[in-house]
């Protein structure tokens, strides 16, 4: 079980890279080619198929920032907790999580 633990200290980096880092690149390639195919339907619509689209075309880079700011404070605000929660200090951890979650929520809305 040790073994399992310990292999980002032992690896090559090169190895580690692609060990870790094409599971993320492959996610982003299929979300992008899922994105293309669906941005196809959407303008084989019939009579508002170039509106849709233009709707998508410029709503989608606002859900991006909006999605990347929820994983900023998602991604950062979890491990702080836990770094708190295994000092004891659960009073902090839970104003961490307290603060991120209210983060994600109240952003989501605008």
């Amino acid at each position: 079980m040790n073994e399992e633990k310990d292999f980002l200290g032992r690896e090559p980096i090169g190895k580690l890279l692609l060990k870790l880092a094409l599971p993320t690149v492959l996610a982003q390639i299929i979300n992008m080619l899922y994105n293309i195919v669906d941005r196809i339907y959407i303008g084989h619509i019939p009579e508002v198929g170039a509106v849709a689209l233009t709707g998508v075309g410029v709503c989608m880079p606002l859900i991006m920032i909006v999605t990347a700011f929820a994983a900023f404070v998602g991604f950062g605000g979890a491990p702080r907790a836990s770094i708190f929660m295994g000092r004891g200090d659960h009073a902090s951890a839970e104003r961490t999580l307290g603060n991120c979650f209210w983060c994600r929520s109240s952003f989501r809305f605008f």
